[in-house]
C-alpha cells in the first residue's frame, strides 16, 4: 500500500477556527486586508469543514488532523498557481452546485448574468426548447433548468471531455432529462445528426470563446496553464467566428425558432461588434447591448422577428 504524503508544518498553535483561518492566510501568503485570498480563505474553510462561515461560528467548529492536512495540501497547490474552484473539485453557479476540473471553463458571475436576462425575457411558463451552445460543465443549461424545470434543454460541445463533466453535473442535480450532445457549431450542418434539433429552439444562448490569442500573454497563468485553451481564445484575425456561424444558423438553418431569443456573452472589446453584426440583419429586433456588474458591456441579447 502507498504511503501518503502529508503536508510539512508550521500548524496553527491550536485548531480553534480563528487560529486556522489567520494560519491558512498566512500559508496562501495574504495579508488580513487582502480581500482575494481572504475569499479563497473562507472558500476553502467552507470545503473542509462542510459548514458556512455562520455556521461554523455557531458550531464552535475546530479543525481535526485531517483537515488541517487538507487544508496545507490545497495551499500549497494555490500557491503553485492551480484554480482554487479546481482544487475544491467545486463551484457554485447560479446558486446551483457544481462539479468542476480542468475537463472545462470554470464558470465565471457574468455568465449568471446572462442568464438572469435571459430568463426575464420569458413570459410564459408553457414548455420551452432551449440550447445551450458551447456548454463546457453545463452550468448555464443546468442553471437555466433549476429554474424551469419544464423547459427541455439541450447542452452541445465540440469537447468530449467537457460533455462529460456535464452529464456528471446532470446526474449529480438529478436532472438527467437534459441533452447532451458532441457537436462542433463551426462544422457545416452541425446539427443535421441530432434528430431534437429538427423543431429549432425557442431560446438560443451561448458563451463561446472569444479571446484572441494574442492576449494569452497577459493574462494569469492560473488561467492559461490549467483551463481549457479552446474554450477560451479563437483567432486574432477572426474573433468573431462563434457569434457569426451561431447567428446565421439562427437565421438560416432554423436553429431558433420566430419570436425565440439569443443570448450571447461577449468580450468586452467585441460586444459593440457583436451588437452591430446582429442589427445588421432585419431578421432580429430587440437587440440589446448589456452591461456587467462593473460597468463593462458584455452581453447582447436580440429577438428573432
Amino acid at each position: 500500500m502507498n504511503k501518503i504524503e502529508r503536508e510539512k508544518g508550521p500548524w496553527p498553535a491550536n485548531n480553534l477556527l480563528s487560529s486556522v483561518q489567520a494560519w491558512v492566510l498566512e500559508r496562501l501568503g495574504g495579508q488580513p486586508e487582502d480581500r482575494e485570498m481572504r475569499s479563497v480563505t473562507r472558500m476553502m474553510l467552507d470545503a473542509v469543514s462542510g459548514l458556512d462561515r455562520g455556521q461554523r461560528i455557531v458550531n464552535d467548529w475546530k479543525a481535526n488532523e485531517s483537515a488541517l492536512d487538507a487544508l496545507a495540501q490545497w495551499c500549497v497547490r494555490f500557491k503553485k498557481g492551480e484554480p482554487i474552484q479546481y482544487i475544491l473539485g467545486a463551484t457554485s453557479f447560479f446558486g446551483v452546485s457544481l462539479k468542476i476540473d480542468a475537463r472545462a471553463l470554470i464558470p465565471r458571475p457574468e455568465t449568471e448574468e446572462l442568464i438572469r436576462h435571459l430568463l426575464d425575457q420569458q413570459s410564459t411558463w408553457e414548455s420551452l426548447r432551449v440550447l445551450d451552445v458551447g456548454t463546457g460543465s453545463g452550468c448555464m443549461a443546468l442553471a437555466w433548468k433549476s429554474q424551469r424545470p419544464q423547459d427541455e434543454v439541450t447542452g452541445v460541445d465540440a469537447s468530449h471531455e467537457a460533455l462529460s463533466l456535464a452529464r456528471e453535473n446532470g446526474v449529480d442535480l438529478g436532472f438527467e432529462d437534459l441533452n447532451w450532445e458532441l457537436v462542433d457549431v463551426l462544422k457545416p450542418s452541425p446539427f443535421d445528426a441530432v434528430s431534437k434539433a429538427k423543431k429549432g429552439w425557442d431560446v438560443v444562448m451561448s458563451n463561446p470563446p472569444y479571446i484572441p490569442i494574442s492576449e494569452r500573454q497577459s493574462m494569469e497563468n492560473r488561467v492559461i496553464l490549467h483551463e481549457p485553451s479552446s474554450a477560451l481564445f479563437v483567432s486574432d484575425q477572426d474573433p468573431l467566428s462563434f457569434y457569426v456561424t451561431i447567428a446565421s444558423g439562427c437565421l438560416k438553418e432554423g436553429w431558433l425558432t420566430a419570436g425565440g431569443w439569443l443570448g450571447f456573452e461577449c468580450h468586452e472589446e467585441f460586444a459593440s461588434a457583436v451588437e452591430a453584426l446582429l442589427s445588421d440583419q432585419p431578421e432580429w429586433r430587440a437587440i440589446r447591448l448589456l452591461k456587467d456588474l462593473q460597468g463593462a458591456p458584455r452581453m447582447v441579447l436580440a429577438q428573432k422577428k
